[in-house]
């Protein structure tokens, strides 16, 4: 919340809301390793729904990816290393450029494609290794997502899970206001395994389950579906368009952190906690490369 406040511009709202999931993402299910970002057998991971930037690189900066609390900052600031949208090549940790809707997707299903063919050209002991994606509503309206997917259920692409974070809020509004698809059969006629994981965001063992039980499955790609509140756990803006691109004002920042039973200090990242969280990614990702090698 404090980077869009201080930045005047951002959406928080997708990020608080996933919060949790992104947490035992890169904490419990990603096979990578911040001290090797570019190991080759990493999984790899897209937010495809680029706007939700801050969610990504406030785990590339708990996770000690090279992110700094003075980068998370300067947030969307010129010739910073968090601009709006993440950028591949520009912050260690970012798979792909994402921004516009639906195409982190389609990248997403070319990167399983290209593992895929790795796979069966080197041996599943050189290469296997996961693609996961983030989608929003705004995500699997676009064209290009609904073109993708359906080429990923007939490759059966089953090392590619994608994540739909089910809001039901665009920028503007409800989405009832310009779509009505009932995103799991859709995704099941293109021959994908669904989860429909139902309102568990902010059970982290939950949610650890139903990753695992996605990455295990053979034969086809998994769609996640997670209920969310976007701006959760706001008591202003919890379930409202308005926490998806505007950022709050210091006194809604205040409010929130108060439900959440923190201090209302702007960048709060106690430097024990921050530390630990670090060495725990560096011991799992070492721990992960080593076991390839």
């Amino acid at each position: 919340m404090d980077a869009p406040l201080y930045a005047k511009s951002g959406h928080q709202g997708t990020a608080m809301s996933l919060a949790p999931l992104a947490h035992v993402l890169y904490s419990r299910i990603l096979r990578h390793n911040p001290t090797d970002p570019t190991w080759i057998n990493r999984d790899r991971f897209i937010l495809s729904n680029g706007h939700a930037s801050i969610l990504q690189y406030s785990l590339l900066f708990l996770g000690g990816w090279g992110l700094t609390l003075e980068d998370i900052k300067q947030f969307r600031q010129w010739d910073s290393l968090t601009p709006g949208h993440p950028e591949v090549g520009h912050t260690a940790g970012v798979e792909v450029t994402t921004g516009p809707l639906g195409q982190g997707f389609a990248n997403a299903v070319g990167m399983a494609i290209a593992e895929e063919h790795l796979r069966s050209t080197h041996g599943a002991d050189a290469i296997d290794h996961h693609t996961y994606v983030i989608v929003g509503d705004g995500c699997l309206i676009e064209g290009v997502s609904h073109e993708a997917a359906s080429l990923a259920g007939h490759l059966g692409l089953d090392h590619l899970v994608c994540i739909f974070d089910d809001n039901k809020i665009t920028i503007d509004g409800s989405t009832d206001m310009t779509c009505s698809d009932d995103v799991p059969m859709r995704f099941r006629s293109y021959g994908w395994n669904v989860i429909e994981a139902g309102a568990i965001a902010e059970d982290c063992d939950a949610l650890e389950k139903v990753l695992a039980e996605a990455r295990s499955h053979r034969g086809a790609p998994t769609l996640v579906v997670l209920s969310t509140h976007i701006g959760f756990p706001s008591p202003d803006f919890t379930d409202a368009h308005e926490a998806h691109g505007n950022p709050f004002n210091a006194d809604h920042v205040a409010r929130t952190k108060e439900v959440m039973g923190i201090p209302n200090e702007p960048f709060w990242a106690p430097d024990d906690l921050v530390a630990a969280y670090r060495q725990h990614m560096s011991e799992r990702g070492q721990e992960a490369q080593s076991t390839w090698k």
